[in-house]
């Protein structure tokens, strides 16, 4: 036992995509698989010393933050949620240097930060930092094991923080309500009939094939993938604009059109016209109580096996996928090996790449009560997909690129977001014309791609 009885509050098991998350991290050998960085702009008037309290009583009121994980020596994979935990958190005045040497001062300490990894058996698996640029303007570091959390729960984590924050600022005993770990989650899922589900994932993923990715190289040897890269692509307000107009007139979301596009590409590189691709959604069912306040990691990969059929109008199969969306939800919480390896012909992972549509705040904004702002500046990640996407909607729409340089380098990525680009506005566009006129008019051809 990782610490006296009185030490521990709960023990339970792991989600399935914890489980998966884990055995991934496990066969790779930095330790950093999963491993998540956010930076914020807090901007204002803002108390050093008070941050730290705030955020000293958010991981008193969520477990999973006082999490640790335990999977050697033992049959089963297990969690402990701690009493207390000592949380890390590291300072530094900045604000005397010239700018320059300021900015660097911070990067050298993200890329540090990035490549010193947690050891899961001891808890917290998180630790934060905070730059003191100006006397109006710091930067909050915040690091994580994926295993703990997802999007969803930073923004919980967030406007718990601005609330303590703004409650200590003011002289005000902060609400120190405990909230609910994942164990109700895990019992629910575990004793949810999937009999039904998994005959619908069967079905739809019959005739899944694994498939290339456009400019991916394969490396000579076999090792883990680790895709510690990361290349951001920003869309213009101008252009974003166009994509949101057109998703209203479609009556689909931004989401599904950025899919259709995505599918789209993978199709013209499968003879059978087809795009195997792996996306996520949040796993917050409403029969779990008060299972939108929990911090943790509660999501389900959702994989959709799609036809391009290059002579139907792109408004019609884009409004087949949305009911495809719409259904594959339905039926979403199931254990991972259902959509992990859908070939029947192949011991390996179908997925070369993971999209990740951020629909949930991931800490923007503040409380009414606190004197500064929160404002998202930088994030890097390290995951176990050759390419992963994670896509931030706003006035300026957003993708981070996350690549494992043994697959593709830095220049065919900056190629890979613009065809990414000239394919979601030229699908937006021309709505009403085939799958195969809009290929020609956004250049996808095999030989462009390849």
């Amino acid at each position: 036992m990782p610490a006296s009885q009185k030490e521990l509050q709960e023990i339970f098991s792991l989600t399935p995509v914890q489980q998966f998350m884990l055995d991934c991290s496990e066969h790779t050998p930095s330790g950093l698989a999963f491993q998540q960085q956010y930076s914020y702009y807090l901007e204002g008037k803002v108390d050093p010393e008070l941050c730290r309290k705030a955020w000293e009583v958010v991981v008193a009121r969520h477990p999973a933050m006082r999490a640790s994980i335990h999977h050697k020596g033992t049959s089963q994979a297990f969690q402990v949620i701690h009493a207390a935990t000592f949380l890390p958190f590291e300072l530094h005045d900045v604000s005397q240097l010239h700018e320059d040497e300021r900015n660097g001062r911070v990067l050298a300490f993200l890329s540090e930060d990035a490549r010193t990894p947690f050891d899961i058996s001891r808890p917290p698996l998180m630790r934060l930092c905070l730059h003191k640029m100006r006397d109006d303007l710091f930067i909050l570091t915040l690091t994580l094991s994926h295993l703990i959390f997802d999007g969803w729960s930073l923004g919980v984590a967030f406007r718990h923080f601005a609330q303590a924050y703004g409650e200590l600022s003011q002289g005000l005993a902060p609400d120190a309500t405990p909230l609910p770990s994942m164990r109700d989650y895990i019992s629910w899922f575990k004793k949810r009939d999937q009999s039904e589900d998994l005959a619908w994932w069967r079905e739809k993923l019959a005739t899944a094939q694994m498939q290339p990715l456009p400019f991916m190289r394969l490396p000579e040897e076999s090792r883990p993938v680790e895709a510690d890269q990361i290349y951001h692509m920003v869309l213009s307000e101008e252009e974003t604009a166009s994509l949101d107009a057109a998703a209203r007139k479609l009556g689909i979301t931004l989401n599904v059109l950025y899919q259709g596009a995505w599918a789209l590409i993978l199709s013209r590189l499968s003879p059978q016209r087809r795009a195997l691709m792996l996306t996520v959604a949040a796993s917050r069912p409403v029969e779990v109580p008060g299972i939108e306040q929990v911090f943790g990691l509660l999501i389900d990969g959702v994989p959709y096996n799609v036809e391009c059929a290059g002579g139907q109008t792109a408004s019609t199969w884009l409004e087949e996928l949305r009911g495809l969306q719409l259904e594959s939800l339905e039926h979403r919480h199931v254990p991972v090996d259902t959509w992990l390896r859908p070939c029947r012909d192949s011991d390996m992972i179908p997925y070369n790449s993971y999209l990740i549509f951020e629909n949930m705040a991931t800490g923007e904004g503040g409380d009414e009560k606190a004197d500064f702002s929160i404002r998202a500046a930088y994030m890097n990640s390290n995951l176990s997909f050759p390419l992963s996407m994670m896509v931030f909607p706003g006035p300026a729409l957003r993708v981070a690129f996350i690549y494992c340089k043994d697959f593709f380098t830095h220049e065919t990525i900056v190629k890979f977001s613009e065809l990414i680009r000239r394919t979601l506005l030229t699908l937006a566009e021309n709505s009403d014309k085939t799958l195969d006129r809009i290929s020609e008019l956004a250049g996808l051809n095999e030989e462009t791609i390849r």
